[in-house]
């Protein structure tokens, strides 16, 4: 087989894969300088926007709302798609600080209150399934933060602060 012959081959193998989304890229790095700027915008944007509720479409609120305000994010160096990129990877790599136990505390009892709840017996099948796969997301979350942990570690304290348990 000639090398030109291999080359074309491995070229459209490469195209296809990548057609088909089959090759999957490592996610970017996430810094410090990074981290440290989303956790200086999530202080300085609560008073305003409201404590964070981490998922895409609340980075594009935020990012939406602090446009309309005095656009914090923007001039901080982030457009749209490197703020939620940032957030989503700081707010993994938070959640990979969390020790286990009280990372697991969180989920507990969770779906005891679902059978206690004055649901009928289908909403409780439906509302106990939606509870597991929340749990089973979060952690997987977590799981992906191991990656982010030394630009996050850090600034883990003021980001237990900002989206942690508020009721601790």
């Amino acid at each position: 087989m000639s090398a030109v012959f291999r080359r074309r081959v491995a070229g459209g193998l490469l195209a296809a894969s990548l057609a088909l989304g089959a090759l999957v890229l490592p996610a970017r790095a996430l810094t410090l300088e990074e981290a440290g700027k989303v956790v200086q915008l999530l202080g300085e944007l609560e008073p305003e926007l409201g404590r964070l509720a981490y998922d895409e479409e609340e980075a594009d609120r935020w990012f939406d709302n602090d446009a309309g305000l005095d656009g914090r994010i923007a001039k901080a160096g982030f457009d749209r798609e490197s703020w939620k990129e940032a957030l989503g990877a700081t707010f993994r790599g938070y959640l990979a600080t969390i020790a286990a136990e009280r990372f697991e505390a969180t989920f507990s009892g969770l779906t005891e209150k679902v059978d206690a709840s004055d649901l009928n017996a289908e909403q409780k099948t439906e509302m106990r399934s939606f509870v597991e796969e929340k749990i089973a997301e979060t952690r997987a979350l977590r799981a992906e933060g191991a990656q982010y942990i030394d630009a996050v570690q850090p600034y883990a304290a003021k980001l237990d602060e900002l989206l942690g348990d508020e009721e601790e």
